[in-house]
This record gives C-alpha cells, sequence and structure tokens, in this order.
C-alpha cells in the first residue's frame, strides 16, 4: 500500500465526495495551496491510487428503467473455461458490474435494461449462449437503498 499522508486523504475525501471540483476547490478544502495540490493529485495518479474520475449518469432519465441481479454458475472451472466467458460479459454494455463468487453461482451480474423485453432479449441471445453457462437465474431489483463508489477513507 502506498503511503498517504492525511494531506494525501483529505485531497482524496474531496475528490471522492465530488469529482467535479477544481483543483482550487480541492486544494482549499485540503488545506494547501493549487500548485502543491496539483503535484499531489498528479502524484496519486501516477501511483494508481487515483484510477480515473467518472460520471454518474441518471438510468432512468436515459431510458434504462430495470435493473436485475443475474446468477451464473458454470459447468467449468478450469482457466480457459473462466477467461473465455469474462471475455464475452466484457463485451456486453449492459453488464455493468461482474463478480466471480465462492458458493452456489459462480458470478454475480449487474445488467441495466430498458424493459423486461429488453432483458429477455438478452438472455436469450447473449447471456444463456456464453460459454460455459449451466444455469441462470435472475432477480429484479425493485429499489436502489444505497449506491456508492465512496471508500470509507
Amino acid at each position: 500500500m502506498p503511503e498517504l499522508d492525511e494531506t494525501d486523504m483529505r485531497i482524496l475525501r474531496a475528490m471522492q465526495a465530488d469529482g467535479s471540483r477544481t483543483v482550487t476547490e480541492i486544494a482549499e478544502q485540503a488545506g494547501i495551496s493549487q500548485s502543491p495540490c496539483s503535484r499531489r493529485i498528479i502524484h496519486l495518479q501516477e501511483m494508481g491510487v487515483i484510477r480515473g474520475k467518472n460520471v454518474d449518469l441518471d438510468r432512468r432519465r436515459l431510458g434504462f428503467n430495470m435493473l436485475v441481479v443475474a446468477r451464473v454458475k458454470l459447468n467449468k472451472h478450469d482457466r480457459p473455461a473462466l477467461e473465455a466467458f469474462r471475455r464475452e460479459i466484457r463485451a456486453i454494455p449492459e453488464i455493468q458490474y461482474a463478480v466471480l463468487l465462492l458458493g452456489g453461482f459462480d458470478y454475480h451480474l449487474h445488467v441495466v435494461v430498458r424493459d423486461i423485453d429488453h432483458y429477455q432479449a438478452l438472455v436469450q441471445d447473449r447471456l444463456v449462449t456464453l460459454p460455459g453457462v449451466q444455469e441462470m437465474e435472475s432477480s429484479v431489483i425493485l429499489d436502489v437503498v444505497k449506491k456508492t463508489t465512496a471508500l470509507p477513507i
């Protein structure tokens, strides 16, 4: 883990709270001047602590009215089978989040779609045809109670 001091942490907290802040605003919140703040941000990026800045789009305003959790069980678990599956799911834009699990299912996918017809087509045309899929189970998300990428720093 990289060595970070309290000033670095204040910078990271400010950026994490609002990624659209200017360097001047971040520096002010961190209690340092703009130039050292800018140098620290560049250093944090070079170290890989800051990996990028994202825009949080409102999915509903863009017509994506449904979220689904899909759990997938594979019929093989060797490295080539896992890599083939991973490669394919990375190419499906509706899959926003995919994790490999221990337990009853192998993968947990968060999928965003316009409606149930969109999801049905995605399942039939793409998901069940993925390499190695043995079983799939889906749940529709009714309400997002908490959504954050913020780390508790």
